[in-house]
């Protein structure tokens, strides 16, 4: 079975976000004395870091017992029996995407906060046909 990797779908809205926080960050930079500017460097570089992480390292791939989701520093790894269900979903609640053209997939054995997660896979259709041909467990 291939590995196949899946990049995430980026609405406008999270293209903003991005841009505001680097932006606000760089200005906070610019602001501050020259004599401060190193101190400020430091506490904005992790602001700058989390966002560019978010920004190049979302993606989603299928492997070959489990789906792989990472979104910046933030990875999960979930068993394709562990899979209950999978659907459409527009949502705004916190998750592994950048876009609310989502996917919600839902985990046997957890309760809603602790086993759903949402996915912007940029081709959810086939991403949904791939994932659903490697579940057994769909109750859907």
């Amino acid at each position: 079975m291939e590995h196949e990797r899946f990049w995430s779908k980026r609405d406008i809205w999270y293209e903003i976000l991005v841009l505001f926080a680097i932006s606000t960050a760089s200005a906070a930079v610019l602001m501050v004395p020259e004599e401060e500017r190193l101190v400020v460097i430091l506490l904005t570089l992790p602001v700058w870091a989390f966002m560019a992480s978010l920004w190049f390292f979302t993606w989603y791939e299928l492997k070959e017992d489990h789906l792989y989701a990472r979104s910046g520093p933030f990875v999960e790894r979930i068993p394709y029996d562990r899979i209950r269900s999978i659907r459409e979903s527009r949502n705004m609640w916190s998750s592994m995407a950048l876009s609310r053209d989502r996917i919600e997939i839902r985990q046997h054995d957890k309760g809603f906060v602790t086993g759903t997660t949402y996915i912007s896979p940029l081709d959810k259709q086939r991403f949904m046909e791939l994932l659903k041909s490697r579940c057994n467990n769909l109750q859907e």
